[in-house]
C-alpha cells in the first residue's frame, strides 16, 4: 500500500503511451499521508486518505500526488500522459497481463466485428434506399479509381518500353 511506503522503496512506473514502458524509482522522501477530503466525512463514513511520493526516476525528481493511500497500484496522470504508478513487482505484474489481455480480446474480436459491420450495412441498405444509393455509389468510385490506377500503370510500362525501343533504334542508326 502507499502509505505503507518507505524512503528508498521501490516505484514502478508504466507509461501507458502507443509504445508502453516502465520505469523504476526510487523513494526519495517520507510519503505524505493525508485526508482526501479537507472537510470532515460525515458520521459513520469512512475517511479516504491519499499518498503524496517523491520519485527519483532516471536522476528527475518526480512528485506524484493524490494516489490512494490503501491501494497499491493507481491510475494517475504525469505531464498529460496516462500512467500507472505501483509499489511492488506483483502489482505492475498483474497491471501489464490485464492491459495484454484486453489488447489480445480486441485483436481476437476484429473479424467479429467485421462480420457486424457487414450486417449492419445489409439492415441499412435494406431499410434505407439512400443509403443502399451512396454505398453502390462507393463501390463503383472505389473499382473506377483501381482501374484508372491500372491503366495509369499499363500506360507508364508502354511509354518505359517505348522509350528503350526508341533508344536502341537510335543506336542502331535506324535500322531495324
Amino acid at each position: 500500500m502507499f502509505q505503507s511506503a518507505r524512503t528508498n522503496g521501490q516505484i514502478y512506473i508504466l507509461h501507458k503511451t502507443d509504445e508502453p514502458y516502465i520505469e523504476v524509482g526510487t523513494i526519495i522522501a517520507q510519503p505524505l499521508t493525508k485526508p482526501k477530503y479537507a472537510i470532515p466525512q460525515t458520521f459513520g463514513q469512512p475517511q479516504e486518505f491519499v499518498t503524496d511520493l517523491s520519485v527519483k526516476v532516471n536522476n528527475n525528481t518526480v512528485n506524484y500526488t493524490g494516489l490512494p493511500a490503501q491501494l497499491d497500484i493507481a491510475d494517475t496522470f504525469s505531464n498529460g500522459e496516462s500512467i500507472v504508478v505501483a509499489d511492488s513487482k506483483e502489482a505492475m505484474n498483474s497491471e501489464i497481463l490485464s492491459l495484454k489481455q484486453k489488447s489480445v480480446d480486441t485483436v481476437s474480436s476484429v473479424d467479429f466485428h467485421n462480420k457486424l459491420i457487414a450486417s449492419y450495412d445489409n439492415i441499412l441498405s435494406n431499410l434505407n434506399p439512400e443509403y443502399a444509393e451512396r454505398k453502390g455509389q462507393e463501390a463503383e468510385l472505389k473499382m473506377l479509381k483501381s482501374q484508372v490506377g491500372e491503366i495509369s500503370k499499363n500506360l507508364a510500362e508502354l511509354m518505359k518500353s517505348n522509350s528503350l525501343l526508341i533508344e536502341r533504334l537510335s543506336r542502331q542508326g535506324g535500322q531495324l
